[in-house]
Formats: structure tokens, C-alpha cells, sequence
């Protein structure tokens, strides 16, 4: 068995490109990606002799790739020269996500090629400051069906204005399962979609989508035996909840006029009229009343001779126990019963109250 030698978190560069495509030209869609471990890396080297990489024209610049296995860094594809500096992937690498987008681009170009639609061209849309947020466009000579692919975490305005649109409801979209965003947007306007996933394996990956069946169950599969969904109309937003009769609106308070402070004679009128000014009268019924206390309800002789009996109980046996914490909290509720009743306690049954209270304050 072959070991495999891990590889330190610092010598990771993440500028660097993980995934290519592999046949005679840049737009293959059979798309591998180079092991992070270096004896992994070298048995694909081995493998793959004589086999040409490119940097894919889906997200990539078209240009030869060639593996680089060295003792520091991971292992990665580079360019000759100064292509490197020029391509886009370089700058932006994702690592092993970069494979997804060119495996999704050609397995949608055969799946259109199977409804009679036109193989179309690939637009890829990245945000320089959104790297997770994808999105590809498939478009074809003018009266076609589009396609819009969408994948990554995060979603983009651009997505956001094309699902809302009109002209967006006639394209077949397709969204990666983890983001939820964009299909809880596509949810809420109606319009059909495909989810897909990725399977990955040692060097490359599988593209499955899910396939739905007429009693909502369904599995995953093949993109070619996916069949697009009709739209439903789009989903009317929640009404707003319905306002009680009975709920009252706290009255608004009027701005109070800012007051000069005012000195001398006219402070001497200004007094005398606040004490000759008539004040509310007390039978005028004000807006808002005081909720009224809650008085609890009498309890009878039996109910108050049953809690002395279980207060007495539980501080004998927390004595008996010699549970200090439950003790304490025992003889409080006692102390307090004897208080509230002492009138209805008999002198010999407030003797016993009291020892068991002054055993229980020694011990």
C-alpha cells in the first residue's frame, strides 16, 4: 500500500491551480483535478503520461498545463512562461471547485444537444468580490431556449433581477443544492429548476441531479434523464396578520413647547395663573385603569393543616439525612407557615413547631 505523505497547512497556496481539463483541446469537458499528497500526485503523473491538460475555456484561459510536483508546495498544475500571470483561474483559484464548472457546462451542452437546442456559448460571471457566487450562462442563436447555471454559496444581484424577470421564467435553470438562496428566490416566483450535486472521487468527480417524479419522490441521477417541470405562478406574498377589535393603540403624545425660562414680575404672573388655573376634577374617568391586585383565594383548615403536616415531614427527613442545603430551605417554609397561621395553631401544636425549628437552627 502506498503512503501517502500529508502536507503542512503553511506550504497550501491557494493561488494555485488545482483542476484542468484533459484530451486534445481546451474545451474537453473531462475535467480531473491533482491530488493535494505528493506520492498521490506522482501515481497520477504516472497514470496520465502523455495525456495533454489544459486550463479549461469555461473558467479558465484555454492555455497548456503541465504538473508540478515539488517538496515544499502541493502539488498544482502552472502554466509556461508568463501565462500564469494572465489567467483568471490562477488569480481565483478555488481548489477542487474549480472542476465543477466546466464538468456542468459540458454535460448541459449534451443535454441541450438531446432536446433539439442548439449547443450555445458559455458565459462565465464571477464577481471579483463574491468568489463563491458562479454564474454561467448558456445562450444560443436569437429565439432559443437559454440555460443559467448558478453554483457556489452566495447569491448575486444579477441572479436576483434575472429570476424576477419575465424573460427569466423561459430559461431552463439549474442550482447547485447548497445554495439555498437562490432556490428560495426561484421558489417564491414559480419558476421550475433542477438541483444537481457533485460526487467527488480520487481525481475527478460525478454530476448528478436530482430527478423528481409525478408524487413529489424522487432520487438522484443522470442530467440526461432530467425533464424540466412546468412553472407554477408566482407565490403571492403573506398577507399581513388581521388587527383585533379589541386592541388599543396607545395614544400618540403631543410634542411639549419648549419653555424660555422666565424671571422677575412676569415669573410672579405666570405663577399666580398655574394657582388660579382650574385642575381636573377626581370623578373624571381617566383613559387607562390600573389592572386590580390579585387577592389569592382563602384556603380552608384542612388545606393549611396538610401543608404543616408535609413542611414538618420534609424537615424531619432533611434532618434525619443531615442534608444541610435541603434543611435550610425546609425550616424556611416551616417559619413562614407559622407566621401566616399562628392564630389557627394550638399551643401545644406551635411548641412543636418551635423545637423542631430551634433542633433544626443547632444542628
Amino acid at each position: 500500500m502506498t503512503h501517502l505523505r500529508s502536507t503542512s497547512g503553511a506550504a497550501q497556496d491557494r493561488r494555485l491551480v488545482q483542476t484542468a481539463v484533459k484530451g486534445l483541446t481546451a474545451d474537453s469537458g473531462d475535467a480531473v483535478f491533482l491530488p493535494y499528497e505528493h506520492d498521490a500526485a506522482r501515481e497520477f503523473r504516472q497514470e496520465h503520461e502523455g495525456v495533454h491538460f489544459w486550463c479549461g475555456t469555461v473558467n479558465g484561459c484555454g492555455r497548456p498545463l503541465f504538473t508540478r510536483i515539488g517538496e515544499e508546495r502541493i502539488p498544482h498544475f502552472y502554466h509556461l512562461g508568463e501565462s500564469e500571470a494572465q489567467c483568471r483561474l490562477a488569480k481565483k483559484s478555488r481548489g477542487r471547485l474549480d472542476i465543477e464548472a466546466p464538468m456542468i457546462s459540458a454535460e448541459l451542452k449534451r443535454w441541450r444537444q438531446g432536446r433539439d437546442l442548439p449547443e450555445g456559448h458559455v458565459d462565465f460571471f464571477d464577481p471579483i468580490d463574491r468568489h463563491d457566487a458562479r454564474y454561467m450562462h448558456i445562450t444560443g442563436p436569437a429565439g432559443t431556449r437559454e440555460t443559467r447555471i448558478v453554483l457556489g454559496d452566495v447569491t448575486i444581484v444579477q441572479v436576483q433581477q434575472d429570476a424576477a424577470s419575465a424573460q427569466g421564467r423561459e430559461w431552463d435553470w439549474f442550482v447547485h443544492e447548497r445554495n439555498t438562496e437562490v432556490t428560495a428566490i426561484l421558489d417564491r416566483q414559480g419558476v421550475a429548476y433542477g438541483r444537481f450535486r457533485f460526487v467527488m472521487h480520487a481525481t475527478s468527480a460525478t454530476l448528478q441531479v436530482f430527478l423528481s417524479t409525478p408524487d413529489n419522490v424522487g432520487d438522484w441521477g443522470r442530467i440526461s434523464r432530467y425533464v424540466p417541470a412546468p412553472n407554477r405562478a408566482p407565490r403571492l406574498p403573506k398577507p399581513a396578520p388581521p388587527v383585533r377589535a379589541d386592541s388599543r393603540l396607545a395614544p400618540a403624545r403631543a410634542p411639549v413647547p419648549q419653555q424660555t425660562a422666565v424671571f422677575g414680575p412676569a415669573r410672579e404672573q405666570v405663577d399666580d395663573f398655574a394657582r388660579r388655573a382650574p385642575r381636573p376634577r377626581a370623578s373624571e374617568p381617566t383613559q387607562w385603569y390600573a389592572p386590580a391586585p390579585r387577592v389569592p383565594a382563602p384556603r380552608s383548615e384542612e388545606q393549611i393543616a396538610n401543608e404543616f403536616k408535609d413542611a414538618i415531614a420534609r424537615l424531619e427527613e432533611a434532618l434525619a439525612q443531615e442534608d444541610r442545603k435541603n434543611k435550610t430551605r425546609c425550616a424556611r417554609r416551616l417559619r413562614a407557615l407559622r407566621k401566616a397561621h399562628l392564630k389557627s395553631l394550638s399551643s401545644d401544636d406551635n411548641r412543636a413547631v418551635k423545637d423542631l425549628l430551634r433542633r433544626a437552627s443547632t444542628s
